[in-house]
């Protein structure tokens, strides 16, 4: 199978891969063929690609972090949770407004439901990465303006605990860390409904109150159970900055690599909300549910997150994080720039397999400079230091 964008997709071609509307929901089945109405169907849910079944790429097979069971389940728990706490919030906003001194006193109506489930989901989300050896982020789940709160959520934690086992955890601090990024922007359900929107739809003129959700993420998670305290710094910690630039607190930074255990009690920003940070940022680049609104590929969106290393990110973590990122997901379709294997620059071709190197990936190759189909080609560029690709989807 391969993938093309939304805006190529013609009628007759044939899903490679179910596509889930919100959870558990299947918008349309792997193998569906597509026609108009379908195609103007995944457009209105704000899919940016799909991946097709074609002749030549049946051994095009991409890799989810999570398996889908995992993450059907996970996404369930969140989103009941979030649901739960959001009609309490409406509930009680109806008589006062949802000050930082009204959940402190409120402790028994705004906290986190079911965060015992929510510990279980990210503990079974541990589990799966770690039985599947998964080392590297390549495809994980697409997040639109309907999906954003729960899937989002989701996404961070696995991109989080790939990133947190390059530096050698334990599996108690997975879940430590685990927990914080699933309920990293759960401040944001105190702050109203369109809180809950991607960050560039948040209006101008509720900018100071929107910098306010990780101290009431903070509360909440206070309110729940105070032993939680690794996982209430991570919420409140996410959006500092290594330059003291951030909020809500100002904290600085020392870009060294997240492995010490009492940086908060010297007031430094929280290890693992500095990993939480760059999952969460890579999650909105390439998703366009960030600051930006639009997607950016992967390359595009780690090189933004690298620009942005030691002023707002951490050094140390970018930089494992350049390690395990692939720049051009399984099943993309590609144009070879430069290459030192001779008489290929120009080819097209789709991206099989990035295993033995994420930024060097095998590829199929299907048509010449011209754009004229060929016979598929299958070439190991891995080793191949001079190699270029120019992502086409």
């Amino acid at each position: 199978m391969r993938r093309i964008p939304l805006d190529e997709l013609q009628s007759g071609m044939a899903l490679g891969r179910t596509i889930f509307s919100g959870l558990n929901a299947v918008l349309l089945a792997s193998g569906q063929k597509l026609d108009d109405r379908y195609i103007t169907l995944l457009h209105k849910h704000g899919f940016g690609y799909v991946y097709v079944e074609e002749e030549g790429f049946e051994e095009v097979n991409p890799q989810d972090v999570l398996s889908d069971t995992s993450r059907r389940v996970a996404e369930a728990t969140v989103r009941d949770s979030f649901d739960q706490l959001r009609d309490a919030v409406r509930l009680e906003s109806e008589s006062a407004i949802i000050t930082r001194d009204f959940l402190e006193s409120h402790a028994d109506i705004f906290n986190v439901p079911q965060v015992d489930e929510m510990s279980t989901a990210v503990s079974t989300i541990i589990r799966d990465i770690v039985n599947r050896s998964v080392g590297l982020i390549d495809v994980f789940a697409q997040v639109t303006e309907s999906t954003y709160m729960y899937r989002h959520a989701v996404n961070v934690v696995s991109l989080s605990v790939l990133l947190a086992r390059q530096f050698g955890y334990t599996n108690r601090q997975l879940r430590e860390l685990a927990l914080g990024a699933l309920l990293h922007e759960v401040g944001k359900i105190c702050l109203g409904d369109e809180m809950l929107l991607p960050e560039y739809m948040v209006p101008d003129d509720k900018a100071d109150l929107y910098r306010e959700y990780p101290t009431y993420g903070f509360i909440l998670m206070h309110n729940t159970n105070p032993a939680l305290k690794a996982e209430r710094l991570t919420i409140l910690h996410h959006r500092e900055w290594q330059d003291g630039g951030g909020w809500p607190q100002g904290l600085r930074g020392d870009n060294q690599p997240p492995t010490r255990t009492n940086s908060h009690d010297q007031g430094l920003i929280h290890r693992y909300a500095e990993i939480i940070s760059v999952a969460s940022a890579y999650d909105n680049l390439v998703n366009g549910t960030g600051e930006l609104p639009q997607r950016l590929q992967p390359a595009d969106a780690l090189a933004l997150i690298m620009a942005l290393s030691r002023k707002c990110f951490n050094q140390a973590v970018c930089q494992v994080f350049s390690r395990i990122v692939c720049l051009y997901p399984t099943g993309a379709m590609v144009q070879i720039q430069e290459s030192s294997s001779f008489g290929f620059e120009g080819y097209y071709g789709v991206v099989k397999d990035q295993s033995h190197d994420p930024a060097r990936p095998v590829l199929i190759l299907y048509a010449d400079p011209r754009g004229k189909r060929v016979r598929p080609k299958t070439l190991d560029f891995s080793h191949d230091p001079d190699l270029r690709l120019r992502i086409m989807a």
